[in-house]
């Protein structure tokens, strides 16, 4: 007869993310932490600003590559009916909600606002060796008027977002002892599969 606590490891474990999920969780939080430090890089630092289309044909690539990485992530999750939280009580559990829900969006807007900027300064959508004319006016001016500004101050809230997240994943994992962590590391965690065999 299968236990309460048996039944309830089988549903955690089911609801874990597969190996792609997890790859594309750390690809996407590895590759927007990049982004970020190269963004900051390009506007403050000499060298890097010395490059010039080199380091920001990087960032536009890898800003394109969070972007499709982000909304494959995204259906994966709606196809396989994953939500944030589970096996959380409530509030937490709409705590974790709240905060993917922040990540995601902020990661989706940075996305398009950079898209835009690609637009508005002429260059179109360029990956590697693919160029995208965009149905956008060029427009110099509006980029350095306000929307560059806003472009790092919604990098600066994704930095804060990734920080708080990183800080709850390890609160949860030291101080409340849960799984949480351990069902996102890149390699298969084994604690459920424990919980399973102990409450046989």
């Amino acid at each position: 007869m299968t236990t309460p606590k048996y039944r309830n490891a089988r549903e955690t474990e089911a609801k874990q993310p597969g190996l792609i999920g997890r790859a594309l969780h750390w690809s996407v939080a590895l590759l927007v932490i990049f982004q970020g430090l190269l963004g900051y890089a390009n506007l403050h630092f000499t060298w890097f600003y010395g490059q010039g289309l080199t380091t920001i044909a990087l960032h536009e690539d890898v800003g394109l590559m969070i972007f499709v990485l982000t909304l494959w992530m995204l259906a994966q999750r709606w196809f396989e009916g994953r939500r944030s939280g589970h096996g959380l009580d409530a509030l937490q559990s709409g705590l974790a909600a709240a905060m993917h829900a922040a990540l995601y969006g902020l990661i989706l807007a940075e996305s398009l606002l950079g898209i835009w900027i690609m637009g508005l300064t002429g260059d179109g959508l360029s990956f590697l060796f693919w160029h995208i004319n965009l149905p956008i006016k060029p427009d110099p001016m509006l980029v350095y008027g306000w929307v560059m500004q806003l472009h790092a101050a919604v990098a600066a809230t994704l930095a804060s977002a990734v920080a708080l997240h990183a800080l709850a994943a390890l609160h949860h994992h030291f101080v409340i002892g849960d799984d949480v962590l351990r069902r996102m590391l890149p390699w298969k965690s084994r604690s459920a599969a424990r919980v399973m065999a102990s409450s046989r």
